[in-house]
C-alpha cells in the first residue's frame, strides 16, 4: 500500500488504518473470543496495514490489551493511535463520562501504555471535547505537550472536535492530527473542518467510513439485527432518507464488480485531505474487502454522481 504523510509529521501510514473499537466488546458491541480478535488484528498487519487505533473506552480496557498483544513482534513497524479524555466510575455504558484535564490525563497514558504493552505512543488524541468537567483545553493542551516531551507519545491530536475548537487547541501546542466521522453519508466536516486540516499539516483520519454498515451489501432489517450494539442503535435512529441514498449509490458502484463496502473505501480515500480511512471488523474477509477498495479509481463522472446524490 502506498503510504501516506500524516500531516506534517515523520509519521507515514497506509490509507487504511485498523479500528479496534469493534473487538473492545461490552458495552458497545457484543464480546468477541480474544484469540479470534488477535488474529484478525495480525492478518490486518500481514496484509499490509501499518496503522491501528484503539481507545481505553473501548472495553474498558480491553480493545488497548488486545492490541498490545496482538502487535507483539512487530510493535516497532506500525502506527498505533489511542485516546483520553473518556474515563468511567464502573463498567457500564451511562457510567462513562469526559474528563481532559491535567490530573486525568497524567494517569490515563500510563494505564494505556500499561496495557499496550508499549513504551510510547505513536498519536495520542483527545478522544471528545470535555463538557462535562469543562476542563480548560488549555489545560488540556499543554498537558499533552509535558507528556510529549517525557517521552511517551509522539504526536497528539484531537478527535470529534469542531473548527472553533481546533483554533483554540493551536493557541497553546500543535495539533497533528484530527480524527472524525467522514463517509458518503455522513460528511459534516467537509465544508470547514477537513479543508483546514488539509491547509494547515494537520492529518485527517476518517472513521466509520461504511456508516457502521448502511454503505455495506447488507440490508438495513438485517443490521438491525446485528449482534452488534452499537450497529444496533445506529441504523434505527438513522434517517430513512439515507437508506434511499444508499441503493443509488449501490447502482454506480455495481459497474466496478466490487462490494460496496470496498466501493465506499475507496470513495473515502480519495477524497481531497484525506490521510487515511479506518476500517474495523472481527473478520479478516471483511479486512480483504476494504483492500479491494485501494485497488480501483472511481471516475470523476461517477464521482459527481455520487456527490449529487449525498448532497440531495
Amino acid at each position: 500500500m502506498e503510504l501516506k504523510q500524516l500531516g506534517n509529521t515523520d509519521i507515514y501510514t497506509t490509507p487504511l488504518t485498523y479500528g479496534a473499537w469493534e473487538i473492545g466488546g461490552a458495552p458497545f458491541f457484543f464480546d468477541l473470543p480474544e484469540k479470534e480478535a488477535v488474529k484478525v488484528i495480525r492478518h490486518s498487519y500481514e496484509a499490509g496495514i501499518n496503522a491501528f487505533d484503539t481507545a481505553p473506552v473501548y472495553g474498558f480496557g480491553r480493545s488497548e490489551k488486545i492490541v498490545g498483544k496482538a502487535v507483539k513482534g512487530f510493535r516497532d513497524k506500525i502506527i498505533i493511535t489511542t485516546k483520553c479524555g473518556l474515563r468511567w466510575k464502573e463498567e457500564k455504558l451511562n457510567s462513562i463520562y469526559k474528563n481532559g484535564s491535567r490530573q486525568s490525563i497524567l494517569h490515563e497514558i500510563d494505564l494505556s501504555l500499561e496495557r499496550l504493552k508499549s513504551d510510547y505512543i505513536d498519536v495520542y488524541l483527545v478522544h471528545w471535547p470535555d463538557n462535562d468537567t469543562m476542563a480548560p483545553l488549555g489545560e488540556t493542551i499543554e498537558t499533552l505537550e509535558t507528556i510529549q516531551r517525557a517521552g511517551k507519545i509522539r504526536y497528539y491530536g484531537l478527535s470529534n472536535f469542531n473548527l472553533d475548537q481546533i483554533k483554540e487547541a493551536q493557541q497553546y501546542g500543535a495539533i497533528s492530527c484530527l480524527q472524525s466521522q467522514y463517509s458518503m453519508l455522513f460528511h459534516e466536516v467537509k465544508e470547514k473542518e477537513l479543508p483546514y486540516c488539509g491547509n494547515n499539516g494537520i492529518g485527517f483520519q476518517a472513521y466509520s467510513p461504511l456508516a457502521r454498515g448502511l454503505l455495506t451489501d447488507k440490508s438495513p432489517d438485517l443490521l438491525k439485527k446485528s449482534r452488534q450494539r452499537a450497529i444496533q442503535y445506529f441504523i434505527k435512529k438513522t434517517d430513512e432518507s439515507k437508506h434511499s441514498k444508499v441503493e443509488k449509490i449501490k447502482e454506480i458502484s455495481a459497474k466496478y464488480e466490487i462490494p460496496l463496502a470496498s466501493f465506499a473505501i475507496a470513495w473515502t480515500i480519495s477524497q481531497p485531505h484525506i490521510t487515511t480511512a479506518l476500517t474495523g471488523s472481527v473478520n479478516p474477509a471483511h479486512i480483504e474487502e476494504a483492500i479491494k477498495g485501494l485497488q480501483i479509481s472511481i471516475s470523476d463522472e461517477d464521482c459527481n454522481e455520487i456527490n449529487s446524490i449525498i448532497l440531495e
